[in-house]
């Protein structure tokens, strides 16, 4: 798989800084004198979208541990306001959609393959470090709907199309993020609920507690 971007060493350096860190508690960047990163969204938008398109090459080197503390530190606003480029209305929509759907490879090539089978939702013993980002993904990520928004229309129609493309991944803590996704879209864009009624169809053999978490998904009742 070819991993070339327009600018190699830019995103080598922005991987660097996102992900290379040892994991500490409190994490590297709440020390007062941690770096800063002064890029324009455009480019951390392109930043985010080659990173996770090729994700399970670029990031293979670092451990679940680094990539779990390296996750909410890009996602948060809590931590930095780099997804907020996603929804910068002052940037060209084909630069803002490429990062939102680059959520598909990134979950494809590092959730799935890394992820345990755990469901977050129930605290089940032993997960690996990975599912809590995997899990929190759309709770922490600081973008919701805007239905009232005409400006927002496109982006949040492929929203809804993410979310059903990370939901048919074949991982339980995909499904799990995917469904804890919808729960969330669910108040501004009721119709999510169809999505969770197609996969339930095409996945019968569904474990139970997963099933359970689906139908209180559909209308935005899960933790």
């Amino acid at each position: 798989m070819s991993t070339a971007t327009s600018n190699d060493s830019a995103l080598v350096r922005w991987i660097e800084y996102v992900f290379d860190h040892a994991v500490t508690d409190p994490a590297w960047h709440w020390a007062p004198d941690a770096p800063e990163w002064h890029e324009p969204p455009g480019q951390v938008a392109t930043h985010i979208a080659e990173t996770f398109e090729h994700s399970g090459h670029l990031l293979a080197r670092f451990t679940d541990a680094q990539l779990n503390q390296g996750f909410w530190f890009l996602v948060s606003n809590s931590c930095t306001e780099f997804m907020f480029s996603l929804v910068e209305l002052e940037l060209p929509v084909s630069v803002r959609l490429r990062a939102l759907r680059s959520f598909v490879p990134l979950f494809e090539q590092v959730m799935a393959v890394r992820c345990s089978p755990h469901l977050s939702h129930l605290d089940e013993h032993g997960a690996n470090p990975l599912n809590g980002a995997c899990y929190m993904w759309w709770d922490i990520l600081p973008i919701h709907g805007c239905p009232e928004d005409p400006a927002r229309t496109e982006f949040d129609v492929e929203v809804l199309a993410v979310l059903r493309r990370l939901l048919s991944i074949p991982h339980d803590a995909c499904r799990e993020s995917a469904l804890h996704g919808i729960s969330e879209w669910s108040i501004d864009y009721p119709q999510v609920s169809g999505i969770v009624d197609d996969f339930l169809v095409c996945t019968p053999s569904l474990r139970p507690e997963l099933a359970s978490y689906a139908q209180r998904a559909k209308v935005g009742n899960v933790l």
